[in-house]
């Protein structure tokens, strides 16, 4: 200690180092180029393998950056042809052919051909349950400069599911279908995007490049990183501090804070997405259907959704689909939607016990416990299992681990890309009725009709209770004001941004 330096002084004087410390450090990552931008997101992707993983951020980063689609939604949901220089259906419907654009180069400099398109969208076939569901085995083929698929029964909703299914209908090169991981996965696939893979330090940091082959406009911003910072408040004073440029998934606590912040820029639009409180239907206490239904009217949906996301940032009602004037039905329609304490408890009247599973991704370990503390006032016997994003999947694969699991879900265009409605989904589908209609909603001939259906099929379902929807939310990014352009059709991308 100095001389004549009292002890509480020469702590206050190491507190505001300290905090000079930690400014300068921020300061010093920030890059004042304006070619490069600066991300901040919550969750590192386990893959890039967007045709098989459902990942949110593995989409925000991959999905029209790297990787894009014969058929894309714009941000009205209108398709719009990318890779595809146009589609057409047959008179019948069921019938799909797609012509694909001239000169379009794979980052690694080949060009995309029609085999490689019929490849990858096979592979989406037979990766994507929802599709393949839709066109019953049959397969796509090339037929020139175009691509064909050939029907028993109408596939009117098959080019909405190619422009928007979480599980993408990525274009590759036919022969990185060749190369894969144990389980499956791409490994070093070249895409035809904007932007091309240049770095990933795994726990760190994903960087993309601007291609200079691409076949459409240059994007303005030439590199882009993201940071993996799961904890919100380090994101928070990144943003605040200059050294990231956007950030995602904003807390509730902090969007007053921000809002009233100059130089920043708050961006929340619709529903993005829901909770859901999946059931396993294939063994315990949750193949019990009145088990399902109990759970239903005893909670208070309003506690579980204030339990991850505070006084802002979601909406009640118990629709599987997002707000959307094609697919909304009324929720009052929903029997057991509304709480009802005691008839929920009549249900479970001989108690039991419950594995709850849930990861420790942006707060829904908070509903994990939330809904443990309900179902214990409502008699049952209940454990918790918190576990990190990739050690979640990992165990929800093993259907004896788990009777119900909290999850967060996509926004989607179609309720056929709800993964939670087909067998393959870790907690099965085994309902004859919802599933009947569900192949008739498949083989719609027209969106119209298909609407017509979802209303009847989702009352069946609020029945049938294979998942509770709690409740749905809106997420709120934030960026510098100086950032503009920024897509936010599907996720958040950068292909259109640029510094003012």
């Amino acid at each position: 200690m100095e001389p004549g330096i009292i002890p509480w002084l020469f702590a206050y004087r190491m507190r505001i180092i300290a905090a000079l410390a930690i400014i300068i450090s921020l300061s010093s990552c920030t890059i004042p180029d304006d070619g490069y931008l600066s991300v901040a997101v919550a969750q590192e992707p386990q893959t890039l393998d967007v045709m098989m993983s459902t990942s949110a951020s593995g989409r925000s980063i991959a999905l029209g950056n790297i990787y894009e689609r014969m058929l894309e939604l714009d941000e009205d949901g209108t398709i719009r042809p990318v890779l595809a220089e146009s589609w057409e259906l047959s008179d019948d419907g069921c019938s799909l052919r797609l012509e694909i654009r001239d000169g379009i180069l794979f980052h690694d400099g080949s060009t995309l051909d029609s085999q490689d398109a019929a490849d990858s969208l096979n592979r989406w076939l037979s990766l994507y349950g929802s599709a393949g569901r839709m066109t019953g085995g049959a397969g796509f083929t090339a037929e020139g400069d175009a691509v064909e698929i050939h029907c028993s029964s109408p596939i009117a909703l098959l080019p909405l599911m190619m422009a928007s299914s979480p599980q993408a209908a990525i274009i590759i090169p036919s022969e990185s279908l060749l190369e894969t991981t144990d389980s499956g996965l791409l490994v070093d696939a070249p895409g035809t995007g904007p932007y091309c893979l240049e770095r990933w330090s795994y726990g760190s940091s994903i960087e993309l490049e601007a291609f200079d082959g691409y076949h459409g406009k240059r994007p303005r911003i030439e590199r882009i990183r993201y940071s993996f910072v799961p904890d919100p408040v380090t994101r928070r004073l990144g943003l605040e501090s200059g050294q990231y440029d956007f950030i995602d998934t904003i807390q509730s606590d902090d969007i007053s804070g921000l809002s009233e912040m100059d130089g920043i820029t708050l961006h929340q639009g619709r529903e993005t997405g829901s909770i859901v409180i999946v059931f396993n239907k294939r063994q315990g206490i949750s193949q019990s259907l009145d088990f399902r239904r109990a759970v239903s009217l005893v909670i208070d949906r309003d506690e579980l959704m204030a339990a991850c996301y505070g006084d802002y940032g979601y909406s009640l009602h118990s629709d599987y689909m997002d707000e959307d004037p094609m697919w909304s039905v009324d929720s009052s329609l929903d029997p057991y939607g509304s709480m009802d304490e005691e008839s929920g408890r009549a249900l479970l009247a001989e108690g039991g016990h419950v594995d709850i599973l849930a990861p420790n991704l942006t707060n829904l370990d908070r509903i994990a416990i939330a809904l443990a503390s309900q179902l214990e006032e409502a008699g049952l016997d209940v454990s918790i299992t918190i576990l990190d994003w990739a050690s979640f999947i990992a165990r929800r694969s093993d259907r004896e681990a788990w009777d119900i699991y909290i999850s967060a879900t996509s926004r989607v265009a179609l309720p056929l890309e709800k993964a939670y409605l087909f067998a393959p989904s870790p907690g099965g589908f085994d309902d004859a009725g919802c599933s009947e209609l569900l192949d008739e909603l498949a083989a719609s001939p027209d969106i119209e009709t298909a609407a017509a259906i979802w209303q009847e099929a989702q009352i069946e379902l609020w029945k049938y209770v294979p998942v509770i929807v709690p409740g749905h939310y809106s997420t709120v990014h934030a960026s510098s004001s100086d950032l503009q352009g920024i897509d936010f059709s599907d996720g958040f991308h950068f292909r259109t941004a640029f510094f003012k």
